[in-house]
């Protein structure tokens, strides 16, 4: 029996050791000053091993320099938090005893702490030799899971080519993949700390025009994966990566596991945009998160948020006939997101929609209404059209505060841009509309009149101005133009269009116009700066240009012939040239280069266009104000598309079934089916927004289900049950 007690023993000891993960010594550790590791400078848990070099000694925890010193069990505590909840819960990458993450521990190494030639830098997440994922981080990175978050998920999205996906896929060696990684790595975090949701709002909200891979917002561009998320489940996203093919892009992925059409996934990514208006994401609560940020700004700091909203350009005010600028006209699966003010007491809006197929091959379009309450939550959506002309109407409820239209380009064939392709090589999609009984963001009679307070009209031009703001008699204020904080407007200037100046200094015959935003910094000579540009903390002179979809921050334009447009952002430069671009081999730019308006980098691939006559734009019928709310003038109301969303998913315990847009009182049957086709589930119930179904209650056991919600429509998810 002793004999029988032992041996039991020695198995279960065998096995344990036998589970534990090992530490795989890579190539680089023979080179110095790698080469000077050791265990005594390390420190091991469950999945990880963190080395640091001689610098900070063999206590990092005691070192004197605040900005190298770091707890090595802290930062694995909470590496392994992390951890359980992107592989544990989520499943995004295999652990298995047979796979790689499940035999060897990710390495962790400390930057800055090993001397001469040694890692450095903030963040970075990869893998080693093929092998294991391995992250290269500073001390002061690691205070909280912020970072490592997003710099885990790189190390595990190089996992997945080395274990998961071994056919080429996992979105490695293809360069229009690679805004995926940086997306998809905050997206990541967020599902641990949901905080992030509505982090770096201010550039999202500046881009959201652009195309949906861009590099001017490659870390922002992950909202449409909560929509695959609540939709379909995580796994769905997780899929992207371990089911992808060489040389695809992630949309492509997408497409091809749905077994779409480039039109169906339009249609789908229009779903996405649809949303970004009240950002309408419950699960996680990520939407709540994301509104109380962009409010925020909104209260404080409303210069960020200058390009929120598209500012069309108005070609007939008596026939409410209007033109989306070149610089607001949505790129591939980019979007325009234009309030619609009612100026008709029954709030019925119509909108004649015609795009302008002729500028480049590919265009198409996806538009619709969007209806919010008065806390910036959704109440409806108005059907989504796709023709490249149409009439669309809308009939606002008592409770709906404000009405929206969203306008995405919808390319008829996808392209796959490589990194930093250049502005003008960029696909956009410019568009008309006519407004019958409403007018659009920017001719509002209150436009922003939350900012109009403690200040005054100037005498030269009627513009708003601060009172704390000093504004000469010579220069020039337009209706439309308002001018904050500490703002100083000498000489002949001119503060035009919808242009925000906020704290600059802006003298001699400067012209600040169209829709730009200037916070801080010293514009003098002749420059002008116009369209939708983004400065801050600059210096203009001379007759430098800043124009297009230009941000910019602390640099200096000067000289003679600088003209910086595009999406540029750029360094400093006083080289006579024309700069449309950030520089990139793949566009042929360098620094301030000085190329001209002609150089082959400057050639737009979109051709100009004729605006619509007042023929072409006319509403088939006659559309008036009506006298009774609730009579619409036309017959193309828009229809309000019932759908299913269900979050969480997965999910351990309470799951949400939102029937959104169902028939008032409408019966409806759930039923729940497991893998094997059985029904487990059965209930007949009315039509609501805010189902709950109680895992535990229910007695469902964690696994996969297929819901069907049948009503006038049938809707089928997938939900996955969790411990």
């Amino acid at each position: 029996m002793k004999t029988s007690v032992l041996l039991l023993l020695c198995l279960l000891l065998t096995g344990s050791l036998s589970a534990q993960k090992t530490v795989y010594i890579p190539a680089e550790f023979s080179t110095a000053p790698l080469n000077t590791w050791s265990y005594s400078k390390s420190y091991q848990s469950a999945n990880f091993i963190v080395f640091w070099g001689n610098i900070v000694g063999t206590s990092p925890a005691t070192y004197s320099d605040p900005n190298l010193r770091f707890n090595p069990q802290s930062v694995c505590d909470t590496l392994e938090k992390i951890y359980t909840k992107f592989i544990t819960e989520l499943a995004f990458c295999s652990d298995a005893p047979a796979k790689n993450l499940g035999k060897y521990k990710i390495i962790i190494v400390m930057n800055d702490t090993w001397g001469t030639n040694g890692p450095s830098g903030w963040a970075f997440g990869g893998t080693y030799g093929n092998t294991i994922g391995a992250m290269w981080v500073h001390p002061n990175a690691t205070r909280d899971g912020a970072v490592i978050s997003h710099e885990l998920t790189h190390a595990l999205q190089g996992m997945i080519s080395i274990q998961e996906n071994t056919v080429g896929g996992g979105y490695v060696n293809y360069e229009p993949a690679g805004f995926f990684w940086e997306a998809h790595a905050n997206y990541m975090r967020t599902q641990m700390y949901p905080r992030f949701a509505g982090d770096d709002l201010p550039r999202w909200m500046g881009t959201q025009m652009f195309h949906l891979s861009s590099t001017r917002h490659h870390y922002g561009t992950f909202k449409w994966l909560y929509t695959i998320q609540e939709t379909e489940g995580i796994n769905m996203v997780n899929r992207l990566w371990k089911e992808s093919v060489a040389n695809e892009h992630p949309l492509i992925t997408y497409r091809r596991l749905k077994g779409w059409t480039q039109s169906q996934l339009n249609d789908f990514l229009y779903g996405y945009a649809k949303r970004e208006v009240t950002y309408d994401y419950p699960v996680n609560n990520f939407g709540s998160i994301m509104r109380a940020s962009r409010n925020a700004l909104k209260n404080s700091e409303p210069h960020y948020v200058w390009r929120l909203y598209t500012i069309l350009t108005q070609i007939s005010a008596s026939t409410g006939r209007y033109v989306v600028p070149d610089v607001f006209a949505p790129q591939d699966y980019g979007y325009n997101i234009i309030p619609l003010y009612t100026t008709c007491s029954s709030r019925n809006v119509t909108v004649k929609f015609k795009g302008h197929t002729e500028v480049n091959t590919t265009a198409g379009w996806r538009y619709g209404f969007v209806a919010a309450n008065a806390d910036g939550t959704i109440s409806r959506y108005g059907a989504l059209t796709s023709a490249n002309e149409a009439e669309i109407s809308f009939q606002m409820n008592s409770n709906e505060t404000q009405l929206y239209l969203v306008v995405m380009g919808a390319p008829t064939t996808h392209t796959s841009y490589v990194w930093e392709p250049g502005w003008p090589k960029i696909k956009r999609y410019p568009y008309e509309i006519r407004v019958a009984n409403a007018v659009p963001e920017g001719y509002q009679s209150n436009f922003r009149a939350a900012y109009k307070t403690n200040g005054h009209a100037h005498s030269n031009g009627g513009g708003w101005v601060a009172n704390s703001a000093t504004v000469a008699s010579t220069a020039y204020v337009g209706p439309n133009a308002i001018v904050l904080g500490n703002a100083n407007i000498s000489g002949t200037a001119r503060i035009e269009g919808t242009a925000w100046v906020e704290n600059a200094t802006v003298q001699n015959s400067v012209v600040i116009g169209g829709n730009a935003s200037v916070w801080n910094g010293t514009y003098s000579g002749t420059a002008n700066v116009g369209e939708n540009a983004i400065l801050s903390n600059c210096t203009v002179s001379g007759n430098a240009i800043v124009k297009g979809n230009a941000m910019e921050w602390g640099v200096t334009f000067g000289g003679s012939g600088v003209t910086v447009g595009g999406d540029a952002e750029i360094g400093s430069c006083s080289t006579a040239g024309v700069y449309l671009q950030v520089p990139h081999t793949n566009n042929g730019r360098t620094e301030c280069d000085g190329r001209p308006a002609t150089h082959t980098s400057n050639v737009d691939v979109n051709t100009t266009f004729t605006r619509f006559t007042d023929a072409q734009m006319a509403f088939t019928g006659t559309v008036a104000c009506p006298a009774a709310a609730g009579t619409l003038a036309v017959a193309h109301v828009a229809e309000m598309v019932p759908e299913v969303l269900v979050y969480p998913n997965p999910a351990s315990t309470v799951i949400n079934v939102n029937m959104r847009n169902f028939s008032a009182h409408e019966d409806v049957v759930l039923s729940l089916y497991d893998t094997e086709g059985k029904v487990v589930l059965n209930k007949r119930v009315k039509a609501s927004p805010n189902f709950t179904l109680d895992a535990a209650a229910e007695r469902l056991k964690p696994g996969v289900y297929v819901l069907k919600v049948t009503g006038k429509s049938a809707f089928t998810k997938k939900i996955v049950i969790t411990k």
